[in-house]
């Protein structure tokens, strides 16, 4: 035991004068040289060293050289991001060397992609590997030699150049993108991206983020020296710009503040070029926005600053809240339910790049409800009586109306269950009582009105519905199978006695009285149907929607049909409002043709034009240890559903050609092909 005990503490004395940092190690069979200062380690040998662990059959340790080699050593990260072989291993207080080294980070158990090194380096400060005389070799082919680079040892990022993006198109010829990535502190990094288009000019983009215990946020901005605007006769100013700010923070349990706020300098940028620098989603309103919440049980106390920018470079200013103040107090005991709600801010016109004009308004909603929910076996009905108070202060001009609304909610819902599943009949008759008092109203009247069936809406946005006598009926099918399908059938019809209507400077708008069916399918979670009509007296109400989806590991489709008459869109080529009639059908799909090769496809076409107005073609070959895929995509005008459903809208060009390289656990070069599939929303 004494013999055993003194072998260990010189092991322990010879660890230590070699390693001056702490190294642990295991192995079947430890020997000692005393004459040549050498420990040789057999068997299942494993050394752990600063953020490495070193594997091997046999490992001699040379005191004197401070090196530990053998015919054959393995090495990884601790968290086994980056691995490799090497021959031998010195080590100092400040560094630690290998010679002869193969080393990747490719998540593959075969050998996709290397590098090949005579030293690598790794200094114990920095989680950073420096090589020299290197090169990339992928599929046995090298690809790229390297004098002198750097890697990171952990999936950690690091500072230093990220791999470039580079594409191809018709408005801005060779573009190229240089990300550079600098790790500021633990919890701050930025981002830079240069950028240079042959057929355009030189941009910057910057990407900052920052995150912390109660808060987090982040700040995007660029610019652009654009030679040839797309749009030289609107915009002269070859300085182009845009920015994208915002911080949410919680102060304890119930107090909440978050700021967004987002502007360009011209507004063209942003469907020209800048969401593609900035980062920005392409949409009609940049908002500028703070909000101060405070959440307690039944309460919600809101102040709030909510201004924006209109990318629509015709729109007039519209009213924007500087500042506002909102209270919400509810209580709920047993069926009766008490809701108040209070809303009073100050207004002023703004947003628009083009029109100046300014006006201010000063407004105070005040709403009580009142409501009571009986129910005897399964019949249900709901008594709510609503008070709509407001109270206008405009261009010192004062109105105040009073709207009460009485309505009725009542359904009856039938259940049978039998051996394939469960069935739900549920039958509502539903009655809207309001005031006769006409108000007139000066509001935004867009497309998104046209859309909406309106059913059981008393407001659309702050705006009353005055005179209604509103009942609106209908069935709700629902079957649930057991073998996870789903059925769900709903018709309903909105009828109103007299004539419900809107009120805009000096014209009356009908609002619809739609007879409605919608139809959901879903078969097994893979097969999924849905068909939405709606049908009004008046021609411009009604719409058709279909889509059919198939969800499967070796394919995905999806087939959608959109009908949607006389949407009022300006035509910024002829300047003139015009009514577009949709009426286009989508095809997406997305095939795993074998084990390594996907492809898809995407096709708008518009029926009433009869031809394509988006194509999308793209193939891909992947592998565990890479990706090589090239899409091309060609549109002619905006995808219009995508606009009036989610108030945004996607990159469109006559053409493009894209190419995306990746090196898993490397980087990679361009956007894979899901980026140009689906549909972007906000």
């Amino acid at each position: 035991m004494k013999n055993i005990f003194n072998l260990l503490f010189f092991i322990s004395l010879f660890i230590g004068s070699l390693f001056s940092a702490n190294i642990q190690f295991e192995a079947d069979k430890t020997t000692l040289d005393s004459k040549k200062e050498s420990l040789i380690l057999e068997g299942n040998v494993s050394l752990n060293y600063e953020s490495l662990l070193f594997k091997a059959d046999k490992v001699t340790l040379d005191r004197k050289n401070k090196i530990f080699s053998s015919e054959k050593i393995s090495f990884s990260s601790l968290d086994n991001f980056l691995y490799g072989e090497t021959k031998s291993v010195s080590i100092t207080e400040e560094e630690t060397i290998l010679q002869s080294v193969e080393f990747s980070s490719c998540p593959c158990k075969d050998k996709i992609w290397w590098i090949e090194s005579e030293e690598l380096s790794f200094l114990n400060s920095e989680n950073v590997l420096r090589t020299k005389k290197s090169k990339l070799i992928v599929q046995g082919q090298t690809l790229a030699y390297l004098n002198n680079a750097e890697f990171p040892i952990s999936a950690k990022r690091k500072s230093g150049i990220l791999i470039p993006e580079i594409s191809i198109n018709e408005r801005s010829g060779l573009d190229i993108k240089i990300p550079i990535y600098l790790n500021l502190k633990e919890n701050i990094d930025l981002t830079l991206e240069p950028r240079l288009m042959t057929q355009r000019g030189y941009g910057l983009t910057n990407q900052l983020r920052y995150l912390g215990k109660d808060y987090e946020g982040y700040f995007n901005s660029s610019f652009l020296m654009d030679d040839e605007s797309s749009f030289r006769t609107l915009e002269r100013d070859d300085l182009r710009w845009s920015y994208d700010f915002y911080h949410e923070q919680n102060f304890g349990d119930s107090v909440f503040l978050n700021i967004e706020t987002s502007s360009s300098g011209d507004p063209f940028y942003l469907s020209d070029l800048g969401s593609f620098l900035s980062g920005l989603s392409r949409t009609y309103i940049l908002p500028q926005k703070l909000n101060l919440n405070y959440f307690k049980n039944n309460l919600n106390i809101r102040a709030d600053i909510n201004s924006f920018k209109l990318t629509n470079p015709l729109a007039e200013n519209q009213f924007q809240r500087l500042p506002g103040f909102k209270l919400d107090y509810f209580v709920n005991k047993n069926n009766f339910n008490f809701h108040f709600d209070f809303d009073f801010a100050f207004f002023r016109k703004g947003g628009s790049f083009r029109n100046d004009n300014k006006q201010n308004l000063k407004r105070l909603f005040i709403t009580p409800k009142i409501s009571y929910a009986f129910s005897i076996n399964n019949y249900f009905l709901e008594t709510s009586l609503l008070m709509n108070h407001v109270f206008q202060d405009f261009e010192n001009i004062s109105n105040e109306e009073f709207l009460p609304t009485l309505k009725f909610n009542q359904s009856l819902k039938f259940f049978k269950k039998n051996t394939t599943g469960k069935l739900f009949i549920e039958p509502f008759l539903n009655l809207t009582i309001s005031d006769n008092k006409k108000i007139v109203n000066k509001v935004k009247v867009d497309s998104g009105l046209r859309l909406s069936s309106m059913n059981e809406q008393e407001k659309f946005g702050d705006l009353f519905l005055s005179y209604q006598r509103d009942i609106n009926f209908g069935t709700k099918l629902s079957f649930y199978g057991d073998n996870k399908n789903k059925t769900v059938f709903k018709v309903s019809k909105l009828y109103t006695k007299g004539q419900k209507k809107l009120f805009y400077e000096n014209l009356r708008f009908d609002l619809p009285e739609p007879f409605v069916i919608d139809l959901d399918y879903k078969l097994d979670k893979n097969i999924y149907y849905n068909s939405s009509l709606s049908i009004d007296d008046k021609y411009d109400f009604s719409s058709f929607k279909n889509a059919f989806k198939i969800n499967y590991d070796k394919y995905k489709i999806s087939l959608g049909h959109y009908l949607i008459k006389n949407i009022s869109i300006f035509n910024l080529k002829n300047n003139s409002q015009e009514l577009e009639k949709i009426n286009s059908l989508e095809f997406t799909a997305s095939l795993n043709f074998s084990k390594n090769w996907s492809g898809g496809v995407k096709i708008i076409n518009d029926l009433e034009k009869k031809k394509n107005i988006t194509n999308v073609f793209s193939i891909d070959y992947e592998n565990d240890g890479m990706i090589v895929g090239i899409a091309y995509m060609k549109s002619l005008e905006p995808d219009w559903v995508s606009i009036l459903e989610n108030n945004s809208f996607k990159d469109y060009h006559k053409d493009r050609l894209r190419l995306f390289f990746e090196l898993k656990g490397l980087g990679s070069i361009g956007r894979p092909k899901e980026d140009y599939l689906r549909r972007r929303g906000l």
